[in-house]
């Protein structure tokens, strides 16, 4: 019998991933400068490309400036004299017992809907506003019949927090009103 096949049970398996395994346990010390090289040659590589981005004068957005699509469906019953009110919040994640803080607040009056026609208005909110680190953003839209919330709005009309700028969230949104049950 072949003494190999008693030492090292996994080179009776020709596949790749045992003789890699194989080849990690044989050389430590080879696999870590391995892991070493490939590490620093793709912190290079993100070096180089970073500050030729930079040299390019690539320049992000710094404002908190969001396009709102507002959108109330032709299905959704018809109302007068409302008021349409949109606020930019921005919050610190790591912060718990912190509350959020109102970035920008808009209202549209007087506000009406017709039944069997979609009503549709773009609002831009946020522009005098500055991105600050570690803080997220999200957007709330309320149809306000005085003080009481009669409809609500979802980001692209699904439940949740309506996300923006920060974490790779979108700066346009498309925001479905419902009715608040």
């Amino acid at each position: 019998m072949d003494r190999r096949r008693l030492v090292m049970p996994s080179l009776c398996v020709s596949s790749p991933i045992n003789q890699r395994v194989y080849i990690m346990n044989r050389f430590p010390r080879q696999t870590a400068m391995l892991a070493i090289a490939v590490f620093g040659s793709a912190l290079f590589t993100f070096a180089l490309f970073g500050s030729a981005r930079l040299m390019a004068g690539d320049k992000t957005d710094e404002s908190t400036k969001v396009t709102a699509t507002v959108t109330l469906p032709k299905e959704l019953a018809s109302f007068t004299d409302r008021t349409l009110e949109l606020r930019l919040y921005e919050y610190d994640p790591l912060l718990a017992d912190v509350g959020a803080d109102l970035v920008e607040k808009i209202s549209k009056d007087p506000f009406s809907h017709s039944e069997g026609k979609a009503t549709e208005l773009t609002i831009e909110i946020g522009a005098k506003g500055k991105v600050k680190p570690r803080r997220r953003y999200y957007l709330t839209t309320f149809v306000l019949d005085g003080d009481s919330r009669t409809h609500l709005g979802e980001k692209d009309g699904k439940r949740g927090l309506c996300q923006v700028i920060s974490d790779g969230h979108p700066r346009k949104v498309k925001i479905v009103v419902r009715s608040v049950r």
